[in-house]
């Protein structure tokens, strides 16, 4: 069976169009960008139907053309697409719509006090003035516009449709209250809309989760007008914007998948970002969409400086990013920047080039599973609440400390937990303080162990239903070994090592484990939430490795006063740290939040603690790599084929003084604590190594680099292990290894 155009390796250009002058289009055409997209290498070509101001780029019944336009830009570029083996694809129902707003203003999203919600937060203006990308709500006859809009772009013969900005959150500040949503929800429910969010009330929890299901049911409403006029091979693709907007929107990517033939993930914050931000919000979206295809952007600019272009080092790495993540390249171009200053789309093009030779190695690539991290959008939502880095934190922290130890690592959508068939395709799963669980997935957990697979899970994991009601205990009791007695609510804490001969904490420093951290605001507290405390549990047939160590004090009195954390004073009997063998699989849990830890601070003693508890419960990875931890590496198989990516990251430093600058102080700070800049230079890298298990030795391999024939890579076998040397690697390298023909 023939597979659709976006199934097959793509490599996108994103034209963007957002001035409210538009003087560039003065100087474009929709030939010109299409000729672009071609010599830039990209086969698929984004553009906008209309500004966020309201003028369409195409000749529109229902809105006017824009007026420094003569021509249909986007026709134009249909057309001149085609002559080139361009697809394009254009983005509609932006809810940012000035044009609409000044004819029907009742459309708009308003919050509970009535007021317009905008797109973005903007600084107070003069009284009176017109808000520039006011939000509309899909709620009201607005959706109208957009199935309209959708209907014409189609007639034009565009390949794709992408809803853009398609904007409607749940949060108290961003919800709407309008009308049309008001009378709706009365309607369904036979109550009023709460407008004081009370997570102790049902009301506001279905409130909150309403808000989503009307996002998937629009989600389904827009992809039926595109196959309807369109057919199958026509696109339908959403941002979801996955590390934005508090992560809301992986949540309508996980319950809207079915409708979905492809999602965006925006990584407009990858400039501030860690080193490898692009490929994680690849591999989130990917769990989220799970089989869908995902791409994400590497923005041309720097920042929000969308004139000016950030380094060629910066676009190439972030492409890659991208690629590494398995997902398909994405550069964006802003209108102005294009016209101002195209110094450095050589970058993309370099990629783009890079991209189309490894499409034998991209093309049906699965990646290695070994260890999966649940995000659970439920947990998230409704724990995290008002606060999603207090959950967000303890994914991110176990994320990055097993990249940074080089062993395959992939996310697991909580939806996916129920299909155990799929789960037991890892080694190990990671429940990172998932508080909220259902139970037919921690049923399904629960055999996963039975059956052979490994589970570490920290701090409140399974002590909620799915709808995050406490349950004050562990659904996964037996699983874990141990029983919830209660919380030690300590605003510092140790953690002391008591096995200290168990695989879990070999190669630890003696020292007792610090648990807890300040508050960078330093204005109502003194330490960030939680971060000190334990779940009080009783062992129940599980071994204890370590126990809770008690501080001297409430807070420190070293280097600065009530910052710094207490002296140890002494060990509790208190487990913090339990193992547990349950028929033929193990279980750890940690009594504490210890991803968070790693994601704050970054110390040593906490990734290695991360990655020896998963091996020890997943056992040796299939695959892995000795190299330092800015060396990302992935791994994908294709058949006997192992395909391994390695994009260095050994930069300049990029962030420079982010965090103690928002510390209160009675006196201002020496300088900035916003400086960013981008990376400018990679320091190579040498003497890499990458294990396979598992290898035949009666049988011959090739090792090569697709990139660099003239890398000369080589590889011995022990024990069943192939253990492969890379010389070097610049800024990226690709290695094969596959048995000879």
């Amino acid at each position: 069976m023939s597979r659709s155009w976006f199934n097959k390796p793509l490599r996108v250009l994103q034209f963007n169009i957002e001035d409210r002058y538009g003087a560039s289009l003065l100087h474009i055409s929709g030939s010109d960008l299409a000729r672009l997209a071609h010599d830039l290498g990209a086969n698929v070509l984004v553009l906008f139907a209309r500004d966020p101001w309201g003028r369409a780029f195409y000749l529109s019944k229902i809105r006017e053309l824009h007026p420094k336009l003569r021509t249909d830009l986007i026709k134009e570029a249909v057309e001149e697409g085609r002559k080139l083996g361009i697809k394009v694809v254009v983005m509609v129902g932006h809810t940012a719509d000035q044009y609409m707003y000044r004819k029907h203003t009742e459309w708009a999203q308003v919050n509970y006090r009535g007021e317009t919600i905008l797109l973005e937060h903007a600084p107070y203006y003069e009284e009176g003035y017109v808000p520039e990308w006011p939000q509309m709500c899909i709620n009201s006859p607005f959706m109208n516009v957009i199935k309209e809009e959708v209907k014409e772009v189609l007639e034009l013969g565009v390949d794709g449709v992408f809803l853009d900005s398609f904007r409607y959150q749940p949060d108290i500040e961003r919800a709407c209250y309008c009308r049309w949503c008001r009378e709706r929800f009365l309607k369904e429910h036979g109550y009023e809309m709460p407008k004081e969010p009370n997570w102790r009330d049902s009301r506001w929890r279905e409130l909150w989760d309403w808000r989503y299901r009307v996002v998937v049911e629009k989600l389904r409403e827009v992809r039926e007008v595109v196959k309807s006029r369109g057919g199958d091979e026509v696109l339908f693709m959403y941002n979801s914007h996955p590390g934005g907007w508090a992560g809301r929107t992986n949540r309508v990517v996980e319950e809207g998948r079915d409708y979905l033939d492809m999602i965006f993930a925006e990584c407009s914050e990858a400039d501030h970002q860690p080193p490898g931000f692009i490929t994680e919000m690849v591999k989130l979206t990917r769990a989220m969409a799970r089989g869908k295809p995902v791409t994400a952007s590497r923005n041309y600019f720097f920042l929000y400086r969308t004139v000016v272009p950030t380094t060629p080092l910066a676009i190439r790495q972030g492409l890659r990013e991208n690629i590494v993540g398995g997902g398909h390249p994405w550069a964006l171009i802003f209108s102005n920047s294009y016209i101002q200053d195209r110094s450095s789309l050589e970058a993309i093009k370099e990629v783009f080039n890079e991209h189309e030779r490894l499409e034998e190695y991209i093309d049906g690539a699965e990646p290695v599973k070994y260890v999966g991290i649940v995000v659970s959008n439920r947990t998230r939502d409704h724990y995290g609440r008002d606060k999603p880095e207090h959950y967000v934190d303890e994914v991110r922290g176990f994320y990055y400390a097993l990249t940074h130890s080089h062993v395959p690592v992939e996310f697991i959508a909580e939806r996916d937990l129920s299909d155990l068939s799929f789960i037991k395709s890892f080694n190990a799963i990671v429940l990172a303080n998932t508080v909220c669980l259902g139970k037919g997935a921690s049923n399904s957990l629960s055999n996963y162990v039975r059956e052979g697979g490994g589970l570490v899970a920290t701090y409140l994991s399974t002590t909620c239903d799915e709808e995050c009601v406490d349950l004050y205990e562990f659904s996964l009791r037996e699983v874990f070994g141990a029983s919830v007695k209660g919380l030690l609510k300590s605003p510092w804490s140790y953690v002391i090592i008591k096995e200290k001969k168990h695989p879990i904490v070999k190669e630890l420093p003696e020292a007792p484990i610090l648990v807890g951290d300040m508050s960078y605001s330093f204005l109502r507290e003194r330490v960030s939430p939680n971060l000190g405390w334990h779940v009080l549990i009783e062992p129940e047939g599980s071994l204890v490795l370590g126990n809770v160590g008690i501080a001297s004090s409430e807070w420190g009195f070293e280097y600065t006063l009530g910052r710094s954390p207490p002296a140890y004073a002494g060990r509790t009997e208190l487990p913090a740290v339990v193992v547990n063998s349950v028929s033929d699989g193990l279980s750890t849990y940690f009594t504490w939040q210890l991803g968070r830890h790693y994601w704050r601070v970054g110390l040593p003693t906490y990734r290695k603690l991360i990655l020896n508890a998963v091996s020890y419960v997943g056992g040796e990875p299939p695959v892995r790599a000795e190299a330092p931890e800015t060396l990302h590496t992935e791994f994908f198989r294709q058949g006997e084929r192992y395909v391994i990516h390695l994009l260095n990251h050994t930069y300049n430093q990029r962030i420079l003084s982010i965090g103690t600058g928002r510390t209160k102080q009675p006196l201002p700070g020496y300088s900035t604590s916003e400086a960013v800049h981008p990376p400018r230079e990679v320091i190579p890298v040498s003497d890499v190594r990458i294990l396979v298990s598992g290898v035949d030795p009666n049988l011959r391999y090739s090792v090569y680099s697709p990139l660099n024939p003239e890398l000369k890579l080589s590889y011995e076998v022990v024990d069943g292990v192939a253990l492969i040397n890379v010389p070097g690697v610049k800024e990226y390298e690709v290695v094969v290894f596959e048995p000879r023909a």
